[in-house]
């Protein structure tokens, strides 16, 4: 043998061995995530009484997804990467990036009095002569504390475990020109910036004002900026003839009704599968993605809130971006943690006043388990 031939030989050698060894890294770690999201979600199943849980993680860029359970007790019909779920108030992030990406296009300016894109003059949407601007709807601080729609002639009419049945049909009826009616006539009662409310209110106003800058649709506009980008196929406001919902259910066991509403949807009315919300966790991740980096930063220097999304510092100085959603029978929490090159994603089809308290308690087991 050459010397020549030799050295070739112990190269190929070494470099295999380095595969394999990378590989076998690979693999295990692969084993450690599944293990991970296996025990976690076996507590909470047990925990919170839910008939299914499903977990999404991408973690490096790859994305490990898992169903547990059975989507109605005693039928074995375990959920699916395309089983259709609720995703409630996460809708409100989607919301929030349509909102960054027209920043960024200089469509619109945080620091704008919201009636620049009202098409009409609104003149009570100011408290004291000081106007609610576009970076108050982001971190639900309008000034206004009324519900949009109100719902307190149906708290005080019915009994509390048939509020959500009569929510329902109260939203059902609430078109977008009885929210405009409403929104002619509402008060702004603390100064814009500064009190509190979280509701439908903010992102279903953004949706509207998205709509008049751009002259598209809120669903066009989500279409386009969001879900081609994504790669996301399967997630809308709509469904369509022969596509159905997982069911959700109460503590009870009782299978909710599903979500409706007349105006926009851009607080709670998206749909999504497991597999889509994967692909929106590495749009969210992606470092090169500015409209997603936009949509993370604080609109106020005081606030722990982006363009919707609650933010949070964990104790190594790491800066993360959260967001919890129901419906009336489904539970989920996502999380964002760039820094990590990580998220996750958890969705049961279950919700009472426990299952938000669970579920969050499961997201921080994986969170330790991964980072």
């Amino acid at each position: 043998m050459t010397k020549f031939s030799f050295l070739f030989f112990v190269f190929l050698s070494v470099h295999s061995f380095g595969q394999k060894t990378s590989n076998s890294n690979k693999n295990n770690f692969d084993k450690s995530v599944y293990h991970s999201m296996d025990t976690v979600a076996d507590s909470f199943l047990k925990k919170s009484g839910a008939n299914s849980v499903s977990i999404a993680i991408v973690k490096n860029k790859k994305t490990y997804i898992k169903h547990y359970g059975e989507l109605d007790k005693g039928k074995g019909n375990k959920a699916t990467n395309q089983t259709l779920f609720e995703i409630g108030s996460t809708t409100k992030v989607f919301t929030g990036t349509l909102m960054a990406n027209a920043v960024l296009e200089n469509k619109i300016g945080l620091d704008d009095d919201i009636r620049k894109y009202l098409n009409e003059d609104f003149s009570n949407l100011e408290f004291q002569g000081k106007p609610i601007k576009i970076k108050d709807l982001l971190v639900h601080r309008s000034g206004i504390q009324t519900p949009f729609p109100v719902t307190q002639q149906i708290r005080d009419k019915y009994p509390a475990e048939r509020f959500l049945y009569y929510k329902n049909r109260l939203d059902k009826a609430y078109t977008k020109e009885l929210f405009l009616a409403d929104l002619r006539k509402v008060k702004v009662d603390s100064l814009p910036g500064t009190g509190y409310k979280y509701g439908a209110l903010a992102p279903e106003l953004c949706a509207y004002i998205l709509e008049n800058v751009y002259k598209k649709s809120y669903d066009d506009l989500l279409n386009e900026e969001i879900f081609k980008k994504a790669g996301m196929k399967s997630t809308k406001l709509n469904l369509g003839n022969n596509e159905t919902l997982a069911n959700g259910y109460n503590a009870k066991g009782d299978t909710m009704e599903p979500l409706t509403i007349s105006i926009w949807g851009a607080s709670k009315f998206l749909k999504s599968t497991m597999d889509d919300l994967g692909k929106y966790i590495k749009f969210e991740l992606n470092s090169n993605n500015k409209v997603a980096i936009e949509s993370h930063k604080k609109v106020y220097p005081n606030i722990d809130m982006g363009y919707f999304w609650d933010i949070l510092t964990d104790s190594k100085g790491h800066t993360n971006y959260i967001k919890d959603g129901g419906s009336n029978g489904t539970s989920n929490i996502l999380k964002i943690l760039p820094q990590q090159n990580l998220g996750i994603l958890i969705i049961a089809n279950q919700n009472d006043r426990n299952t938000g308290i669970n579920i969050e308690n499961a997201l921080n087991k994986l969170e330790t388990a991964l980072k």
